[in-house]
């Protein structure tokens, strides 16, 4: 019977651990995308300011692609 009781509390743990990883990854972007803002931009007089929005959405879904692959990889051995 007690390791019923700690199911639920085990799964409320975990869940509170990732939504607040998830958080705080959220809240890095942000400050790494604030931070970054017009690094890609040099040449305001050629309209260059759109090349950081490309420039960090390409380099966040390339962030994102390789912690999915690296993901499933991990998940491979199972």
């Amino acid at each position: 019977m007690a390791t019923t009781e700690r199911q639920p509390a085990r799964a409320v743990r975990r869940f509170l651990a990732r939504a607040l990883w998830t958080i705080g990854g959220v809240v890095i972007a942000l400050l790494l995308y604030f931070v970054c803002q017009g690094v890609f931009a040099g040449y305001p007089q050629y309209g260059t300011d759109v090349l950081t929005y490309i420039a960090l959405s390409l380099i966040s879904l390339t962030g994102g692609a390789a912690w999915i692959i690296d993901h499933r990889r991990i998940n491979d051995d199972d």
